[in-house]
């Protein structure tokens, strides 16, 4: 039998904090922190979702890029860095906790908390990083060794988790959710990490149309779209189908969750086609 894992004063003073919220408390004690974890995730997943939005929302104005520079130039203060480094929050936490999933489902590594306490380590580290390039503003890597590397890397999850998948009795569409979210597991990361290594990298149209207009970098952003588009949308259906009975309501709401995300893809896929 293992032993269980000793909570170091850290954590137990981070419980004893969390344990003074009431909804949390309740739901803690009640049905675990293993309750509360999953839905950390469903919470973090529909505001990547969201963020997704703005993020084809904010390449449309690159059309119009002195309308871009003027609005980035508005935006740049503290308060909406701040806010922006927020967003590595849900996005660091969402994917390492795929990754957790990933671990446990396919792998069976069942070490629950060893696992959750490197996840919330190197979230921490992760988090800190941004912050320290959101400060520094002075990073400077190259466009295409970056996303080569990191592309190489998620294709290597990719193929690792598709062979160790294919062979399950899960459905076509289970399946593609997992294998999407190993790939974009990296790629989700790395996005945060460069654009944000300089803040001339995701904020000044030039700098950003001079990278696009790379056929890599252009193949790279519409792969992205598709499998990122994908991933949110079953990951939709998977909340609503949890609650929602099989009927009309759940096969209406099903329907237009597939129409936003077409709609979504038709416009992000002729954005960066026309950039």
């Amino acid at each position: 039998m293992e032993n269980a894992l000793k909570i170091t004063k850290v954590e137990s003073y981070i419980i004893s904090l969390m344990d003074k919220l009431p909804i949390l408390s309740y739901y803690a004690n009640s049905r675990g922190w293993s309750f509360l974890i999953s839905w950390g995730h469903r919470l973090a997943g529909l505001t990547l979702v969201g963020y997704m939005f703005a993020h084809i929302y904010t390449l449309s104005l690159l059309f119009s890029p002195a309308a871009f520079d003027a609005d980035m130039k508005l935006l740049h203060n503290f308060v909406f860095s701040f806010l922006e480094w927020c967003v590595a929050i849900p996005v660091i936490f969402h994917s390492l906790n795929g990754g957790r999933l990933i671990l446990y489902e396919l792998f069976h590594v069942r070490a629950e908390e060893i696992v959750i306490r490197f996840m919330i380590i190197l979230g921490l580290i992760y988090i800190f990083i941004v912050g320290f390039f959101f400060i520094e503003e002075i990073q400077q890597i190259s466009a295409t060794l970056f996303w080569s590397i990191t592309v190489t890397v998620s294709l290597i999850a990719c193929v690792i988790i598709l062979f160790k998948i294919w062979v399950t009795d899960n459905s076509i569409l289970w399946k593609l959710q997992r294998i999407t979210g190993a790939f974009m597991f990296p790629m989700l990361i790395g996005h945060m990490f460069f654009m944000h290594m300089n803040y001339l990298t995701g904020h000044d149209s030039k700098t950003i149309l001079e990278r696009i207009q790379s056929p890599f970098i252009k193949g790279m952003d519409l792969v992205f779209i598709v499998l990122l588009l994908f991933h949110a949308g079953y990951g939709l259906f998977s909340i609503i189908a949890d609650y929602i009975k099989p009927g009309l309501l759940l096969k209406s709401l099903t329907f237009l969750i597939i129409i936003v995300m077409a709609i979504s893809a038709f416009f992000g896929i002729r954005i960066v086609v026309a950039l």
